[in-house]
Formats: C-alpha cells, sequence, structure tokens
C-alpha cells in the first residue's frame, strides 16, 4: 500500500518485525511484559496491519522542499493523490495541486485516464497481468526483506511509556548492533542509524517511529554516502481494528561522488482510509 520511496523502506520499524533477545517463557506477567515479549506480541499485530494495507483506498497528500545552507526548508510543490487498487496493483489518480482541487476540465481529464487504466488492466494479458502485479509484490517483498533485517540490526530497549493517538505506548530505544553485517546492499543504512519506537499497549501495534543516521554510510562502491542529518518519521493511526500510515517525514543529508551534495525534506500526509470494494463496507477514517 505505501508508496515506498528512496531510503523510506529502512525507516520503517513497523512490519514484519520477528523475535529480539532469548525466548518468551510461560511465567512471564503479561501485566508487566518484557522488552523481548514487547517486540514478539507485536510482531503477529504489525504483520496483519502490513498484510491489511493493500484492502483499502486512501488519499495522500505529497509535499516536498529542499533544505537551504541555513537548514530552512523551501518548499517546492505539493500533490494529493487518490490511491485505488486495480486488479492487483494500487493506481495514482491526481485530485489537488498545491492543496486547491483540480479545475473541471483537468478533473475530468484524470477521470478519464482512470478509466482508460481500468479498461486498459482489464484487458490485458496474463503475461502482462503478472509482470503489473509481480513489480508490485516485489517491491513489497523488498520492504518486508528489509523490516526483517532491522531485527538482526538492533538492540532494543524499554525506556518509558507515553501517550499516541489517544492510546497508551511503550518507548523502546533501538541501537545498531555491532556485529551486524547487512546481507543486502540498502541494508547497510542501518548500520548507520538508531531510533525509537512506540508501542501501542493493548494492542502493540506500533503507533510512532523515528529513526536517524548519526553514521555516514557508504553505497554503491563509495558512489553516495547518507550522512548524519537525515532523519525519517512515521506515525500510524487506528482503522477499522489495524494501524495504517498517517503521517511521513523523511529529511535527506546525502552526497554523490564527493561532490554533489543535496537536502530535501518529504512528506506524505494519509487520510479517508475506506476498503476498495465499496460494497465491502463503509468509510472507515482515520481518527
Amino acid at each position: 500500500m505505501q508508496t515506498v520511496r528512496g531510503l523510506r523502506a529502512t525507516s520503517v520499524f513497523a512490519v514484519g518485525l520477528s523475535i529480539v533477545g532469548p525466548a518468551f517463557t510461560a511465567n512471564h506477567d503479561v501485566s508487566n511484559p518484557s522488552t523481548t515479549e514487547i517486540i514478539r506480541r507485536s510482531v503477529a499485530a504489525n504483520t496483519a496491519d502490513w498484510k491489511a494495507q493493500p484492502q483499502y483506498a486512501y488519499q495522500e497528500l505529497d509535499l516536498k522542499g529542499k533544505v537551504d545552507s541555513s537548514g530552512k526548508v523551501q518548499p517546492q510543490s505539493s500533490r494529493t493523490y487518490e490511491v485505488v487498487m486495480i486488479e492487483g496493483s494500487p493506481y495514482n489518480r491526481l485530485i489537488a495541486i498545491d492543496n486547491e482541487p483540480l479545475s473541471r476540465a483537468r478533473a475530468a481529464q484524470e477521470n478519464a485516464k482512470l478509466q482508460r487504466e481500468i479498461l486498459r488492466r482489464q484487458q490485458e494479458t496474463p503475461a502482462d497481468r503478472r509482470t503489473r502485479i509481480g513489480k508490485y509484490q516485489n517491491g513489497r517483498a523488498e520492504e518486508h526483506l528489509l523490516m526483517q533485517q532491522m531485527v538482526e540490526a538492533f538492540n532494543f530497549r524499554l525506556v518509558g511509556e507515553e501517550m499516541v493517538e489517544g492510546a497508551e505506548c511503550y518507548v523502546l530505544d533501538a541501537l545498531p548492533r555491532p556485529d551486524y553485517h547487512p546481507p543486502v546492499e540498502r541494508a547497510k543504512v542501518l548500520t548507520g542509524m538508531r531510533g525509537r519506537l512506540w508501542i501501542d499497549k493493548s494492542g502493540f501495534h506500533w503507533a510512532k517511529v523515528e529513526a536517524e543516521v548519526f553514521s555516514p554510510v557508504q553505497f554503491g562502491l563509495f558512489i553516495a554516502q547518507v550522512k548524519p542529518g537525515t532523519k525519517f518519521q512515521l506515525n500510524q493511526a487506528p482503522v477499522a481494528g489495524v494501524w495504517l500510515p498517517k503521517c511521513f517525514t523523511q529529511s535527506v543529508n546525502a552526497s554523490v561522488l564527493g561532490l554533489y551534495g543535496y537536502r530535501t525534506r518529504e512528506e506524505e500526509h494519509y487520510s479517508d482510509y475506506h476498503l476498495n470494494q465499496l460494497s465491502a463496507g463503509s468509510k472507515a477514517v482515520v481518527q
């Protein structure tokens, strides 16, 4: 469901998490769970949330900007889309630019594009359909793999409790493990990151995730470098029994070939969640 861009998949700790530390024992006090048990119980909840995401259509507001030499964000543009699943993969229909609804003529054009895409997907060959859906599923599988690697890359420590989205949450710090060896290129960024997690106490869903790069990480035979100042934040909210993304913020500080540097900030806001098949139920709006 999520439109994973750039380093985004390395920042979301909430999907595909597996057990960290020693196994859970039968005499554990469920009213006062250990860090290991909190992580263990969040596995099922967040994997279910991740699997449920493609069932929902939603609106996505994308904000982009550049960071100037003084550290201030200079807004560039915003786009709002209605994201729907069509024949097994998502489609983004543009509905607003810079928070202004499209003109009647432009809206008609976007609706016509949507109808053409529906027809195209309905008439595509089985091979083309497999290719299209496979590309989407492969992206999600890569995201899932990176989430699993986060468990191998970090040690977690319970540091307190806070309220998030009206829910009481455990707060855990995530610090990199010195003995972690990333098996894939994109997982290298984990070696230079640290984070903080907020986990809903009642259902063990992930309510909030923060992560930052504190040590430079090289990519692609030293062609690119992700630097300190790169930060990520994900906020989620309950939607009809599951927790889905509400806002994702990404600030990137990077350089290419040691010469070209860039600093950007992107925000993605999600709202108006509802089941893709309208007949399956009424809209479930983010609280």
